[in-house]
């Protein structure tokens, strides 16, 4: 019988990278505004894309739609988004930021950028560009084979 190391390949070493990073900014933005990870997560996503709806919420922050359901009535419930009805589809609600939530953002972009310091930490940017372009590659090839399929 063949068998397959995946221990050692490029694709675990991404997933277990992106996890640790996941983690650590999880548990940071916890430890200072105990913040769960899908309310800051919602919290940047509708600062970019203010009244979008929950299925495309969820689906910008890859979680499952009923996964965010929950989530979205606790954060509403502190004060943080408002469900409003969407004038174009009344079945739909449409997630806006509160004021209350709009005045935590600078400070989750800033954990976040402390981390990123301290996660490339020994890499050039120049080392970091070249990481990016060679991983949208392989990104670019493993989509492409979806096409193909």
């Amino acid at each position: 019988m063949r068998k397959l190391n995946m221990e050692n390949t490029l694709g675990t070493a991404i997933f277990l990278t992106s996890k640790a990073m996941e983690r650590a900014a999880e548990y940071r933005i916890k430890k200072n505004m105990d913040l769960t990870p899908l309310q800051w997560k919602t919290i940047l996503t509708l600062n970019y894309f203010n009244g979008i709806s929950q299925k495309e919420l969820a689906g910008k922050i890859y979680v499952d739609g009923s996964t965010l359901v929950p989530v979205i009535d606790r954060m509403e419930k502190n004060g943080l988004v408002e469900r409003k009805l969407d004038p174009k589809d009344r079945r739909n609600n449409l997630i806006f930021l509160t004021k209350k939530s709009k005045s935590l953002v600078d400070s989750i972009i800033k954990i976040i950028q402390q981390l990123l310091k301290e996660f490339y930490k020994g890499v050039s940017q120049k080392e970091q560009e070249k990481m990016r372009i060679e991983l949208k590659k392989i990104m670019d090839n493993a989509d492409k084979t979806l096409i193909q399929n």
